[in-house]
């Protein structure tokens, strides 16, 4: 969770430093995907897991920033099956003709961890 939030930081300050310079130094579109599978469980077998980011932005984008975000998670005795597609698109304008044509940068930051729990293979008390 801290790392979705660092990045998310950093980005934003970004997109403020960015929004802060004169017209002459803005640059190209800058795109952002920060996401987070975790699985805590006693099944000793890894998770079953898929991350399908798709990034797309027109050629002449200037100027504009978008961030993605997402965390699922799953705490229990089985293992799991976590699903995240994202079709990221960013459109804009050319406000900055002087810019030459250049690519978008995209940032991606996809984490997956499996922590074993050894807690979940023992059978629970049951409740009073």
């Amino acid at each position: 969770m801290k790392v979705i939030i660092s990045i998310s930081n950093f980005l934003l300050f970004f997109l403020i430093l960015e929004s802060s310079f004169p017209t002459s130094v803005k640059a190209q579109c800058v795109q952002g995907d920060v996401s987070v599978q975790y699985s805590m469980n006693g099944s000793q077998k890894p998770s079953q897991r898929t991350n399908d980011v798709s990034m797309e932005s027109n050629a002449n984008c200037r100027g504009n920033a978008s961030v993605s975000t997402g965390v699922q998670g799953h705490i229990g005795s089985e293992s799991t099956e976590q699903n995240r597609r994202i079709n990221h698109v960013q459109q804009g304008s050319n406000k900055y003709p002087q810019v030459p044509n250049s690519r978008t940068v995209q940032i991606r930051s996809n984490v997956q961890v499996d922590a074993d729990n050894p807690a979940e293979r023992f059978p629970h008390r049951p409740q009073q």
